[in-house]
Parts: C-alpha cells; sequence; structure tokens
C-alpha cells in the first residue's frame, strides 16, 4: 500500500535500515546531493516531473540558437506530420490550455515559421502548417534532439528505452478522458 507524502516511513529506524532507505543522488556538475526519499521512490509523477525538467532544461539551451522552445519545436513537428491540424485540436492532444497553445502559435507566426490558414471543411476554423522556414529550422531541431536523446538515455540499454518509450505512451493514453 503506498505510504502518504506526509508520513515518514524511515521514522524510529535503527541506523542500519536508514543506511538502507532509498536515497536519490543528484548534482550534475554542482555539488552532488544525496536526499532520503521517505516514500517519494514509489510517486511515479515525482519521477515523471523530475525527469521531464531534466530533459527540458539540458534541450533548450541547445534548440535556443534555432529561436525554438521544445514545446514550439512540438507544435512545427506535429503541424507537419497532420495537415490540417487545428490549435483546438493540438491544445486536446497536448493537453495544454488553448491561450497556451496560442501564444506559443502567434509566436511561430511573428517568427515566420509556421502560418495560420483557413480549415479546408470547416469555415470556422484554421489550421497550422509550418512554413519554408518553419519546415528548415525543425529538420535542424531533429537533429538536435536525435542526439540530446541518444545522449540522455545512453544509460539505457535498447530495449530498456523501448519498454520506456511503451509505458509512458501507455500512461499518456489512460490518463486521457476520452
Amino acid at each position: 500500500m503506498p505510504q502518504s507524502l506526509t508520513e515518514r516511513p524511515d521514522a524510529g529506524q535503527s541506523p542500519a535500515e536508514e543506511a538502507r532507505a532509498p536515497r536519490l543522488s543528484r548534482g550534475g556538475g554542482q555539488k552532488q546531493i544525496a536526499l532520503k526519499l521517505a516514500g517519494l521512490e514509489s510517486i511515479v509523477g515525482l519521477h515523471l516531473g523530475i525527469g521531464h525538467s531534466l530533459l527540458v532544461n539540458k534541450l533548450e539551451p541547445q534548440l535556443k540558437p534555432l529561436g525554438l522552445t521544445a514545446k514550439q519545436v512540438t507544435i512545427l513537428w506535429l503541424a507537419e506530420a497532420n495537415p490540417d491540424l487545428t490549435q483546438i485540436e493540438l491544445s486536446r492532444f497536448l493537453e495544454i490550455e488553448r491561450a497556451t497553445i496560442h501564444q506559443f502559435t502567434r509566436s511561430l507566426v511573428k517568427n515566420g515559421m509556421i502560418e495560420i490558414v483557413p480549415h479546408p471543411t470547416d469555415r470556422r476554423a484554421t489550421t497550422l502548417r509550418p512554413t519554408a522556414l518553419g519546415k528548415t529550422k525543425l529538420a535542424e531541431a531533429r537533429t538536435i534532439i536525435a542526439r540530446h536523446e541518444t545522449e540522455t538515455v545512453a544509460v539505457l540499454s535498447p530495449i530498456e528505452r523501448r519498454l520506456l518509450l511503451e509505458l509512458l505512451m501507455k500512461l499518456h493514453g489512460a490518463a486521457r478522458p476520452d
């Protein structure tokens, strides 16, 4: 049974038990810090959040020379792969507020990487289309992301990487209310 975050499973432990308690060490070029997890080792959301932060924080500086963020690359990538993609569909798929998607899209339009065009069958809707510049920047971003992915998952075997992706996609699908 998972313990709540307010419980202290290590309270009253012997020194030997405390020494065996799960710890997470982090530092990455800075002073290493090891913290007792006290039950947090079983909280999937915490580890997904930390993993996401680590990956994005290492990727963003590499994308910056292209004038793109990771979210903007995602939008370009999906718009290229899905002709007639609307901002509403994008918002639903990425689980991001429509206003936030609009901000990302507006920035991409302003920088000449995406254009908003009328939807071919719905007069009320518009679609997102990468421009030639957007496609060029996306190709460069894909190269950066491929290198970044190779470096960040180097600790995983090919089977572990595939399993991780399958599990994340399973969670992603299970979390959808549809």
